[in-house]
């Protein structure tokens, strides 16, 4: 079975205050597990610290797997505190495609390097660059496997698959896209990750806006919660799940647009901190 855990949900930047204790303040990270051991993080934003306790063991028998969709801040943020990585036990591997000539090593060197940050990471590390799409050799971690496509967003940005192909479970990650700004192209990449080689059990997609603040944020690379919807129902998957919500979103105007999400699409729903997902027959 696979268990998806959501640290972080918020896109832009972290919010701290009562009005958003529902929903969460923590910008994005997500964990997914399969039932053997193997744990892999999408992205480090300051939901990361949610994820700790999950990932502190994490040894040379049982190295995590970072993936990171892009490199914008509200993404990374959350790298430079997390007390794993600087501890000279703890093993990871760091993964993604090359996005305007800077690698996944380029992007956290430089945001460790003075002035920004005063301490080295000590974790034992690896570095691997994805190419632009998997072909037909995807990523293995543990009894995962993970495929990738890009997606429309300045500085360049990636959605994944992960597939558990023993218990069947599916699952797609895709924020940070502008989807009514996206072409035929990018289009049909996205729904192909949706669907093959069978439609997802969840995709968790950016929803940030919504379809009446359309205009407004044209060109800002989100989506608006309507355009998830019609991704999901075009690609029929099995559950949505609505996430990177505006900072400015506080919990009345997230509880008001999950109960018009909820009338127009039965099974989807908008993400929240700490959220729990889990897929897949038991093996």
């Amino acid at each position: 079975m696979m268990r998806i855990v959501l640290g972080g949900v918020r896109g832009t930047s972290p919010v701290s205050h009562s009005d958003f204790m529902r929903y969460g303040g923590a910008t994005t990270s997500v964990l997914v597990e399969d039932g053997t051991g193997a744990r892999l993080v999408i992205d480090g934003g300051t939901g990361l610290r949610t994820l700790q306790p999950r990932l502190a063991a994490a040894g040379e028998n049982s190295p995590i797997l970072m993936l990171f969709t892009h490199y914008h801040l509200d993404h990374l943020i959350g790298l430079p505190s997390f007390a794993p990585l600087f501890k000279a036990d703890w093993h990871v591997t760091f993964a993604a495609p090359e996005r305007e000539n800077f690698t996944v090593e380029d992007a956290l060197t430089r945001l460790m390097d003075k002035p920004f940050w005063p301490a080295a990471f000590r974790a034992r590390q690896r570095f691997h660059v994805l190419p632009e799409t998997p072909g037909k050799m995807p990523l293995r971690h543990g009894s995962l496997m993970i495929r990738w496509c890009p997606v429309h967003h300045r500085n360049g940005c990636h959605a994944y698959r992960i597939d558990e192909p023993g218990t069947g479970a599916s699952a797609v990650f895709a924020t940070d896209l502008e989807w009514r700004a996206s072409d035929d192209a990018e289009r049909g990449l996205l729904l192909s990750l949706c669907r093959d080689p069978n439609p997802a059990d969840v995709l968790i997609m950016d929803g940030q806006y919504d379809a009446r603040d359309a205009a407004r944020f044209t060109g800002w690379g989100h989506s608006m919660w309507q355009d998830a919807v019609q991704v999901a129902t075009s690609a029929g998957v099995g559950r949505l799940i609505v996430t990177h919500h505006a900072p400015e979103s506080d919990d009345g105007i997230l509880e008001r647009r999950e109960q018009e999400l909820r009338r127009v699409m039965a099974q989807a729903c908008l993400a929240y901190g700490g959220m729990e997902i889990e897929i897949g027959k038991k093996a």
